[in-house]
């Protein structure tokens, strides 16, 4: 058993962060037991001298690895940028799958397609210390800003959907490493108020994400959720 060979996993999180939350809802997905540290990015705690020798670029989510003492690596170790971490999860916690298989090649390459999309396209832009930049140092709106961010992505997530064979959830009927990355986002759009019903094979997909407790529990808010 995968798990056997880790004392225990430390997962560093902050509620707001969609970053955090992909990690939060696939270790429920796959019943994986984390130990969860929370952040305060409003109390600057990911800038303390502490969270800086853990991840040097004060970012969230972090995961610190304390390998077993039958294990084969010696040392704890620490992964900080969530594709990272999922790639480890995937590897170490592979049920369920999150990722098809490399057999499956068009599936596998439409979900790596749409977690870059959000990854890439999406999230960073309208990153809350980008918006901070643009209203402090340039005057702009940074909410507009992160709403344009927002709907011009979700069209085109749309449009990639349009294409695709169409499932429950973004690529087939289980939930995947692209619907992981999506439903983050959209709760992240909503609260600068997008409207979901413009893209409704997304919407689809985020309902049918919120039917299941894992993303409940993972997502945004207080305590891990918010719903749409």
């Amino acid at each position: 058993m995968a798990s056997q060979a880790f004392k225990a996993l430390h997962l560093y999180t902050t509620p707001l962060s969609g970053c955090s939350a992909r990690i939060r809802i696939a270790s429920h997905l796959k019943c994986i037991p984390l130990i969860y540290h929370s952040i305060s990015i409003a109390d600057s705690q990911n800038h303390t001298k502490d969270y800086l020798s853990i991840n040097p670029n004060g970012s969230l989510p972090s995961l610190v690895i304390e390998p077993s003492d039958n294990s084969s690596m010696k040392e704890t170790f620490t992964i900080t940028q969530s594709p990272a971490i999922l790639d480890f999860l995937e590897t170490h916690f592979p049920n369920p799958p999150l990722l098809p298989s490399p057999s499956r090649v068009a599936e596998r390459a439409r979900v790596l397609e749409l977690t870059s999309l959000v990854a890439c396209d999406i999230q960073p832009p309208q990153n809350s210390r980008i918006r901070r930049k643009i209203v402090d140092d340039f005057g702009g709106y940074g909410e507009k800003w992160a709403k344009y961010v927002y709907e011009r992505g979700f069209k085109v997530y749309e449009e990639f959907l349009e294409k695709s064979e169409r499932g429950k959830f973004s690529v087939g009927n289980e939930p995947t490493l692209a619907d992981i990355f999506l439903v983050p986002a959209v709760q992240g759009g909503l609260r600068v108020g997008i409207e979901l019903e413009q893209w409704p094979l997304m919407k689809s997909a985020v309902d049918a994400c919120w039917e299941l407790e894992a993303f409940r529990k993972g997502g945004l808010g207080e305590h891990g959720r918010l719903t749409p």
